[in-house]
């Protein structure tokens, strides 16, 4: 399984804005070459972006670097419209026009996008709302939000977190990211199975002596970090939606022993599964 390329065309507008509403959130792992900021305006599941896999909820706000794989999937499919997003897509070069020069001061965000930006703070209400009207606005008026957005993203940096440790990508070289992209792909989607190193490097189409430094040097992480950060992402969401006992959680997420469980969530929450849902 590979991460797939998006391939996005708007001839007659500088940008598209995307309206979803579905049962749920579904997309597998993709990337494109254009910048993209995402609002969940409902539903909940797990985001894959970059190296980082992390429970979302409504009001998610993120903006997501060129070529950065990325993916909002539901946990569970709901009854009627139970998944709806607000979604702009736009080139990098939008930032870069010489007869718009007030943009320029957007430009940073290009390269501070290859982790992901979580919008945070008071700055997240004014852009929602200025999303929150774009299905009713024509195309006009929609360059005019986007504009406006970008300002108040660039001026207010301070609100914006980086969400991944690597971008899963780098600009500078192409070779490793199709293998890359065919192991993480194929980790989301067997997350609760039993994943071996082995298994891994046949997807992959490498030895299993070489995948290990393969997969480290290209996503900057361990293997075993990598798919543990996946089946502890998908534990949140349970924890967060259901009252099945934490060891049934523990197996479903592909964990085969509670203790371990345990250990690896609170590595990366800061407090136990119990205490997790407990509090959230």
């Amino acid at each position: 399984m590979q991460v797939p390329r998006e391939f996005i065309v708007h001839p007659d507008e500088s940008f598209r804005y995307l309206r979803i509403e579905s049962d749920r959130f579904s997309r597998p792992l993709h990337r494109h070459p254009h910048l993209e900021l995402t609002w969940i305006e409902r539903g909940s599941g797990l985001r894959f972006l970059g190296d980082s896999v992390q429970p979302f909820a409504a009001d998610d706000l993120v903006l997501v670097g060129v070529n950065v794989p990325h993916a909002w999937q539901s946990a569970v499919r709901g009854r009627g419209i139970t998944a709806v997003a607000t979604v702009l897509q736009f080139p990098a070069t939008l930032l870069e026009i010489d007869a718009l020069p007030e943009l320029r001061r957007a430009r940073p965000l290009i390269e501070r996008a290859r982790l992901g930006l979580l919008v945070t703070g008071p700055v997240r209400r004014p852009v929602m709302e200025i999303l929150g009207t774009m299905c009713e606005e024509d195309a006009y008026a929609r360059l005019a939000g986007l504009i406006r957005i970008l300002g108040l993203l660039s001026r207010q940096e301070n609100q914006l977190t980086a969400i991944a440790a690597s971008p899963m990508h780098s600009p500078e070289r192409t070779d490793g990211h199709d293998r890359l992209d065919r192991v993480t792909g194929w980790i989301a989607k067997h997350a609760r199975d039993s994943l071996t190193v082995t298994a891994a490097a046949r997807v992959a189409g490498v030895t299993p002596g070489a995948f290990s430094r393969f997969f480290r040097r290209e996503s900057g992480k361990a293997f075993s970090v990598y798919v543990n950060d996946v089946r502890c992402g998908e534990a949140c969401v349970k924890l967060r939606q259901s009252s099945k006992p934490i060891a049934q959680v523990a197996r479903e997420c592909g964990f085969r022993s509670l203790a371990h469980f345990n250990r690896q969530f609170r590595r990366r929450l800061g407090l136990t599964p119990r205490t997790f849902r407990r509090v959230r």
